[in-house]
């Protein structure tokens, strides 16, 4: 359990830590797989969530989903074109509801750059590792001019 003085003093560090949808780069699973490698490969982002129609969160694609398919299937440029990334979404990713504690945060982005933030299935943004790791630097500089730290015996 993270102290809740710790706690207190990380949060403090971001109104919240959700990126809001509107400010996320996101596919949609009718997109094709070539258009996944271009956004992927131009924005230089590793992965990022996808959405059906109804803006609802569905999974998170990546370079990596997207190569172990092509490599599986004998892929080539025309195919790409023709196959939806629906057929390989990550559905395995965990999420967070908007409520989300600190602790489970941390618990769950430990193996993951982003996790998305979704209620229900409607997908409100992303809590980015990078920006919790700020706050926790921002905590190993700052914590102790606001809080004194004693050792116990």
């Amino acid at each position: 359990m993270i102290d809740k003085n710790i706690e207190e003093f990380i949060l403090s560090r971001s109104d919240t830590f959700i990126v809001p949808a509107k400010n996320v780069a996101v596919l949609y699973a009718e997109h094709n797989i070539a258009h996944a490698k271009l956004l992927l490969s131009q924005y230089k982002y590793s992965r990022v969530p996808v959405l059906n129609t109804q803006k609802e969160y569905i999974g998170v694609l990546g370079l990596t989903e997207i190569v172990e398919f092509e490599m599986e299937h004998d892929f080539f440029y025309e195919k790409s074109q023709n196959t939806t990334i629906s057929e390989i979404v990550n559905k395995e990713v965990p999420t967070l509801r908007p409520s989300v504690t600190l602790e489970e945060i941390m618990n769950k982005l430990i193996k993951e750059p982003f996790l998305p933030v979704v209620k229900g299935q409607e997908f409100i943004g992303i809590i980015v590792r990078q920006e919790i790791l700020k706050a926790y630097n921002a905590f190993s500089h700052d914590f102790t001019k606001y809080y004194e730290i004693t050792k116990r015996n």
